[in-house]
């Protein structure tokens, strides 16, 4: 494994790591934001790309509106209002888009530096801990994300987070992915395929009404190019079943493909249109330059007592994984 510093942040140093699999697959990682900088696969005639979207320099991502590669939390998505309620009394959060919520407040898990917790050949453990109060949220918790990159070119991230006090955890990595490893390139010449059958309506503020609708009711259609579906995809799908290539996204021209499988119940699909223009590494963003593909749980589920409940109890474990597997087809 490789270690590199790249500089600091509030006067800690950041360093990037770099896990590379037999194949020669290569994934970094920095301790800023848990954020994956890079992910180098290889198209049908061997010529590596980075397929995620990235910046030049730690400055991209400190000062980085998107939140690419980076992990979310403690509660990824929006909560309506800033507030929730629990056990009869509201519990007041961060304002940080508009009224809402987003993304665990002002100082999300996106904006720290994360510790090492662990190397070994095949992964590497990062931590942080959460302090009461911060973003509005009860209790103290501490979170881990694990990166494992095995020898079948298959990136899984294990989370793990323990609270001190009932709250609400909703992990997921922001990464947005452009399997043409040119961000001034579409992505809407990918083909995205969904195992999911509804999505979560969302109002003008893109917050959950509550409303579960069939995806052919929203004009989404999840065969053939994205291009041939809706292309200012922002929702919530539904995912039917776990660990059975749930989601796949395929780029014709190059080979590549990527097969996601989760244990979470839903993902949000946004097909980067607020990008346009960004200053990325390797050019100029497109008018939609990656897909970010958030494997979470409900977003705004503590506003819904309907919907599947992200509320941990105080000294239990949260658990969550992703598996993202890269293929080359001819």
């Amino acid at each position: 494994m490789m270690k590199k510093e790249v500089g600091e942040h509030k006067g800690e140093a950041v360093f990037e790591y770099t896990l590379e699999n037999a194949t020669g697959l290569k994934v970094s990682i920095l301790t800023y934001g848990g954020i994956i900088s890079s992910i180098m696969i290889p198209d049908r005639v061997g010529d590596l790309a980075n397929v995620v979207l990235s910046y030049d320099s730690l400055e991209g991502y400190q000062s980085d509106e998107y939140c690419i590669g980076a992990m979310i939390g403690r509660v990824a998505g929006r909560l309506s209002a800033a507030r929730y309620s629990y056990e009869g009394h509201e519990v007041l959060l961060d304002r940080n888009e508009g009224e809402n919520h987003l993304h665990g407040g002002w100082n999300g898990l996106n904006q720290k530096v994360w510790s090492m917790k662990e190397v070994t050949e095949d992964s590497l453990t990062l931590g942080i801990a959460c302090e009461d109060g911060e973003g509005g949220y009860p209790g103290s918790v501490m979170i881990q994300v694990t990166y494992t990159l095995s020898d079948k070119d298959e990136l899984t991230l294990s989370y793990s987070a323990i609270p001190d006090q009932d709250t609400p955890i909703n992990l997921t990595n922001h990464s947005y992915f452009n399997l043409s490893g040119d961000p001034r390139l579409d992505v809407t010449d990918h083909e995205l395929k969904l195992k999911s059958r509804r999505y979560l309506e969302l109002d003008d503020e893109q917050l959950p009404t509550g409303a579960i609708l069939p995806v052919s009711q929203g004009g989404f259609r999840f065969e053939g190019p994205i291009s041939e579906n809706r292309t200012d995809i922002d929702h919530p799908f539904l995912l039917e079943g776990h660990f059975s290539e749930e989601i796949s996204l395929h780029h014709p021209a190059s080979g590549r493909k990527l097969v996601i499988e989760t244990d979470q119940p839903a993902v949000i699909v946004y097909t980067g249109a607020g990008l346009e223009g960004a200053q990325l590494a390797g050019g100029k963003a497109s008018s939609h330059p990656g897909i970010a593909l958030e494997t979470q749980g409900y977003p705004d589920a503590p506003n819904h007592s309907d919907f599947p409940s992200i509320l941990v109890r105080a000294g239990e474990e949260y658990r969550a994984k992703t598996t993202y597997q890269f293929l080359v087809q001819d």
